[in-house]
């Protein structure tokens, strides 16, 4: 494991970009490397920043703003065998994750004129931090892989590109040794390198022009999206300040609607039934002993915007059998976190709503529905590579199913913020001689820790005997 490097690179004149740490994911003979801790420093001239610089202050000195937004890509790595028998060998699931934020001028003596403000106003300059590529948990103990215990290895690095913006390369090098069984041959070796880019809109793509890339790797957007640049070095002179307005006790407002059913997703006799537009409430009152109450709305303008993947997973083979009688549904859970202010004063101040030291909030724009998957074209996998896509939903022997989740909006004793509990149930018709007909249900409950980072808690032991998820 090497320590973070600093380094200047000259083709992107970026200087301090941080390289990352070199990280270990497996420990099998398919070895597994990625990094965390890659991006671009805080503080860093204009000129660097956009290229040619609009303004003849090229020197600028440009640092980190008040705006980011985080983001999550799962991607997975498939390199298939040479036979008929081997429809899958080598299989990595991983998550790529990083943060865009803003750069907006340095305040102090060389800060920039009105004139150069105006100019700026019309190019926003963004950044990447925190960017790594980690193995997504699975649940299952089989990260990677590896189906006929083949040697070989996946690395990932960063680097800096420029086309008038900076952004990063993930580069990626694998190799796999030869495999023969009793003189049968296996697999062949196999070297290919590539890169994906990642730019400070949020956008995490496979380099262009790099086909065998897309052959073998497949990318699916988790969390965070796609975002114009939006600029604010306009904000100059006497703005309000937010306070903390620490709260007793917390009285809920109104809703607007509790979110909407959506038709059900179905594959081979199996419906997923989901929802979307739940809300938590639009105003609370705070209520301190010996003050007036005050309200609070849902801050919309300072919403983050968050997923978690689920993984819904039966096996309900019949006693004796060998062969598993498989159901699965991949899910995506997606929300915004958003606080609660005060409407300002007359100097601008407001107030941001706080419970016991964690910050009160509410979930906007929740949805659960299936996981739109990443598939293969088959212009560029071929005909056959398209048959080894991962699917939402597997349904084996065609049962009769339905996994129906139901939200509702309520507070919980001992929990800061308003929590979304979503009922859940399954029932399988079963398949006659291959699997046993099947009925459950449970809950979960998506709040909010003590750091304020949002968390889905499984209340039940069904909810955690058949739900796998991934933050």
């Amino acid at each position: 494991m090497t320590e973070v490097a600093i380094a200047l690179n000259t083709t992107a004149n970026m200087i301090g970009f941080a390289q990352g740490q070199a990280k270990g994911l497996t420990d099998g003979v398919f070895q597994v490397s990625g990094f965390s801790n890659a991006g671009f420093p805080t503080e860093v001239p204009l000129n660097q920043l956009i290229s040619p610089a609009p303004i003849a202050n090229g020197q600028l000195v440009m640092v980190r703003g008040g705006q980011s937004r985080q983001h999550v890509y799962w991607l997975r790595y498939l390199r298939r065998g040479i036979g008929v028998t081997d429809k899958k060998r080598v299989c990595v699931e991983l998550l790529v994750r990083f943060t865009t934020f803003d750069y907006v001028p340095k305040n102090g003596d060389d800060g920039p004129t009105a004139q150069e403000r105006a100019v700026l106003r019309d190019y926003p300059c963004w950044g990447i931090t925190d960017l790594s590529v980690s193995l997504m948990p699975t649940g299952r103990g089989r990260n990677p892989f590896n189906k006929f215990n083949e040697s070989g290895s996946l690395t990932f690095d960063a680097a800096v590109a420029h086309d008038g913006m900076p952004h990063l390369r993930i580069n990626y090098r694998v190799q796999h040794q030869a495999k023969n069984l009793l003189g049968a041959p296996l697999g062949l070796s196999h070297n290919d390198a590539g890169a994906f880019l990642v730019h400070s809109n949020g956008s995490f793509e496979i380099n262009h022009g790099e086909g065998r890339t897309d052959k073998h790797f497949r990318i699916t957007p988790l969390s965070g999206s796609v975002h114009q640049r939006p600029t604010r070095v306009d904000q100059v002179g006497q703005v309000g300040t937010t306070t903390v307005l620490n709260a007793q006790r917390i009285e809920l407002g109104g809703i607007d609607h509790g979110g909407r059913m959506l038709d059900p997703h179905e594959h081979r006799g199996m419906q997923v039934i989901g929802f979307e537009r739940m809300n938590g409430p639009n105003t609370i009152t705070v209520l301190n002993n010996g003050q007036q109450p005050v309200v609070a709305s849902a801050a919309e303008a300072d919403g983050h915007e968050a997923a978690l993947r689920l993984e819904y997973v039966r096996d309900g083979a019949v006693l004796g059998r060998k062969v598993r009688t498989k159901i699965r549904a991949l899910l995506l859970l997606r929300f915004t976190l958003v606080p609660y202010l005060t409407a300002p004063d007359d100097q601008g101040n407001r107030q941001i709503v706080y419970v016991n030291g964690v910050r009160y909030t509410a979930f906007r724009d929740v949805s659960l529905r299936v996981l739109e998957v990443g598939r293969g074209e088959a212009a560029v996998v071929g005909e056959k590579g398209e048959r080894y896509d991962v699917d939402a939903v597997k349904n084996r022997h065609h049962e009769e199913s339905t996994l129906f989740f139901g939200p509702y909006v309520e507070e919980v004793e001992g929990q800061v913020g308003v929590q979304l509990r979503i009922d859940w149930s399954a029932e399988h018709a079963g398949a006659e001689g291959r699997s046993r007909s099947h009925r459950n249900k449970g809950q979960f409950r998506l709040g909010v820790n003590q750091s304020g980072s949002p968390v889905l808690r499984l209340l039940d032991a069904d909810s955690n005997k058949y739900f796998t998820v991934t933050g």
